[in-house]
């Protein structure tokens, strides 16, 4: 690369099949990172569609119930498509602690990778904290994967939050 200026900008409608690209790029490149089958460039080609300029997306909550009719656990599932095909996520899983160890987080978690193949989503995936085994365990047992994904997060600090003064 030369020392001409960069530009920075939002994308145009024209310039959402280079992002694609980009994307379909990045993807496989950093496929022989994870444990899936690898596949060709063109076959990620021709599962990303080219992003779309608008967010869609809805949540839905499983719930486990007593024989009394009590809600004891919940799984919070979102599902949304950031304009490249539907994407999802466990937002939050808790069982009421006097139902714990009885195979209810695993069954909500199976409910929710049932929902997300039968609605088309292309990714799922579930933040948890190290050293939560129970969550964890519920988690690979209704079919996740561990990866060795680095997450970093941001959170805007007191006086960056914006807004009038």
């Amino acid at each position: 690369m030369t020392d001409e200026a960069i530009a920075y900008g939002v994308a145009s409608e024209d310039e959402l099949p280079a992002v694609r690209d980009f994307i379909t790029a990045l993807t496989y490149d950093e496929q022989d990172h994870y444990d899936h089958p690898r596949e060709s460039f063109q076959e990620i080609q021709e599962r990303i569609p080219v992003p779309s300029a608008t967010f869609t997306g809805h949540n839905l909550q499983f719930v486990a119930r007593n024989s009394a009719g009590e809600v004891v656990g919940c799984c919070w599932c979102v599902i949304f498509d950031p304009g490249t095909g539907l994407e999802a996520e466990i937002a939050e899983l808790y069982v009421r602690e006097d139902a714990r160890r009885k195979g209810v987080a695993t069954a909500l978690v199976r409910m929710a990778v049932a929902y997300f193949r039968s609605a088309g989503v292309m990714f799922a995936h579930v933040w948890t904290r190290a050293g939560n085994d129970p969550a964890q365990h519920a988690y690979v047992r209704g079919g996740f994967s561990p990866t060795d994904q680095l997450v970093l997060t941001w959170l805007p600090l007191p006086d960056e939050k914006g807004g009038a003064d």
